[in-house]
């Protein structure tokens, strides 16, 4: 939130500093990775996850069948 000096005049102005606050990547000026970018990183490791699990398991089928 900004300093005691520097109050928001308007609820407007005010929810968006508190947006801006809690969620960095919506300032136009930040840096930080947007909550966009963290999803789909996200979904990208859960596909991957998905993936060497079913490669582990179908391994495993094989090993099994090849006794």
């Amino acid at each position: 939130m900004p300093a005691e000096g520097n109050q928001p005049q308007t609820f407007v102005e005010m929810v968006l500093a508190l947006l801006e606050d809690r969620f960095p990547w919506l300032g136009k000026e930040s840096t930080e990775p947007s909550g966009a970018d963290t999803v789909q990183e996200l979904t990208e490791l859960h596909e991957e996850l998905i993936q060497n699990r079913d490669q582990r398991n179908n391994r495993s089928l094989r090993d099994v069948h090849n006794l």
